[in-house]
């Protein structure tokens, strides 16, 4: 019961941001939340540039740093659907795994944007902990070329 609750507030989150609306999902992140996001791009270099090595690098830190970045998503228009999602371990020390594919969907019915996803998140007590995306990092640069010239 407690993982399909889970993978509800997941799909209930999600939709939020696909109607424009990040506050229900940053009100799942602990204050000290981390959050992870891949390669060396404009979303990666928000706050801090990505360094090289073995263990995931926060690129965003806190609740105001995760903020800005749900905000910048939800400006872009972004769009995700969930195509499936894993839930382990007790509620003090709950992991998740969301597979997606994202878009932004153009004017002209043509995709300005489009990748895929997964989402791997750690949380304590209903609280997002770190979250840590992976997606083809390809397709974000040539997004962030076309976007900032």
């Amino acid at each position: 019961m407690y993982k399909a609750a889970v993978r509800m507030l997941i799909r209930r989150n999600i939709r939020s941001l696909n109607q424009g609306r990040y506050k229900p999902a940053l009100a799942m992140f602990a204050d000290d939340a981390e959050l992870m996001f891949p390669g060396d791009n404009t979303w990666s270099r928000q706050y801090r540039a990505p360094q090289p090595g073995r263990a995931a690098f926060p690129t965003h830190k806190g609740r105001a740093e995760i903020e800005a970045f749900l905000n910048r998503y939800v400006a872009h228009g972004m769009q995700m659907e969930v195509e499936d999602i894993l839930v382990n371990g007790p509620p003090w020390n709950t992991r998740a795994a969301v597979r997606v594919h994202h878009w932004i969907p153009g004017p002209d019915g043509n995709d300005l944007y489009a990748n895929r996803a997964v989402l791997v998140v750690r949380t304590s007590w209903g609280k997002i902990r770190n979250q840590e995306d992976y997606e083809d990092t390809e397709r974000v640069s040539a997004f962030d070329a076309a976007v900032n010239p």
